[in-house]
């Protein structure tokens, strides 16, 4: 094991030789550490007659240091910054990340848009986005907050709504324009030649599809229309603003991609779901004031509170 009481000169002739090897003078290191220039001139000597070597070069109250004490100067600002990070550690812990979890369509089209903003904001603190599109996954104790589609009635957790909207047919610009000349959802059949509905596989219960959408709006079976199928919602998302066919369009969720052009909607049929985008977290938790700040900037983002449901309590 290191002795460093052997090894080591006593530990504030380094703080000394640190003030004197970046000072201009003995008059300026005294200052710095509010002591007499007779105190620093002391220790320095001290330092020097422990070590064996001259650290400085003596002019008057000037102060020249030596190559040897150029070296060790160096060496000696490194280590009094990692004491000075080790100590506040220990001393004053830093704030935890904060986890929010949310599914992948929510986190690339609304939630990395807003968390930008956030970072740049006063508020601003370190979170870690979980994208996972299990709800149990969502739900874990080890996420802070999480973004659920869901009624705002979730079992042991707090909710206030964020997005609401409508469920409506959706396509680049090119293919809204064709979608709209054959007046396409105008009528409860499929126009000849439209363009294809991009399909996708329900991973959840309450989510909808084509397939459920057309049935609820009493149009024909999804087996009438042209459609592609796509691997998953994230998917069909992608392949539209492409121009590669028409999407079902979540339109709070795809609020950006609506305003800046790269989706069009088509028609005026939509749907509203029963079910919205809510921010949660648990009930029986309190949250670390980063939390908090994340939950009030999300929430006043979007405008929109639910009802009945306090602010979330902070630790």
């Amino acid at each position: 094991m290191s002795q460093y009481r052997k090894d080591l000169p006593p530990l504030d002739n380094l703080l000394f030789f640190h003030a004197a090897a970046n000072n201009p003078s003995l008059n300026s290191a005294a200052q710095e550490l509010f002591v007499t220039q007779a105190a620093v001139s002391k220790r320095i000597q001290r330092f020097e007659d422990w070590l064996g070597t001259p650290l400085f070069s003596r002019d008057n109250n000037s102060l020249q240091i030596t190559e040897a004490g150029k070296v060790l100067a160096a060496d000696v600002e490194i280590a009094l910054d990692f004491l000075k990070l080790a100590i506040a550690k220990v001393q004053t812990p830093g704030e935890p990340v904060v986890r929010i979890a949310a599914n992948e369509t929510t986190s690339m089209f609304w939630l990395y848009t807003q968390l930008r903003e956030f970072s740049l904001s006063d508020s601003s603190c370190n979170v870690n986005v979980v994208t996972t599109e299990n709800t149990a996954e969502l739900l874990s104790d080890q996420n802070d907050l999480a973004v659920l589609f869901c009624d705002g009635n979730v079992h042991g957790w707090e909710t206030t709504k964020l997005l609401g909207g409508e469920l409506m047919p959706a396509a680049s610009p090119e293919i809204a324009e064709k979608a709209e000349a054959l007046a396409m959802f105008d009528s409860t059949i499929p126009a000849q030649n439209a363009p294809a509905l991009l399909e996708f596989p329900i991973l959840t219960p309450d989510w909808i599809n084509w397939q459920r959408w057309l049935e609820q709006k009493r149009f024909a079976k999804v087996s009438s229309w042209h459609t592609i199928a796509c691997h998953s919602y994230m998917h069909s998302v992608g392949k539209a603003i492409k121009g590669e066919g028409i999407l079902l369009a979540y339109s709070d969720l795809l609020d950006s991609e609506f305003r800046s052009g790269k989706l069009v909607r088509i028609g005026n049929a939509g749907l509203t779901p029963r079910k919205s985008y809510f921010l949660c977290y648990r009930a029986n938790a309190q949250l670390s004031p980063s939390a908090k700040q994340l939950w009030n900037f999300l929430t006043n983002v979007t405008g929109i509170r639910s009802s009945g449901n306090s602010s979330p309590g902070i630790e």
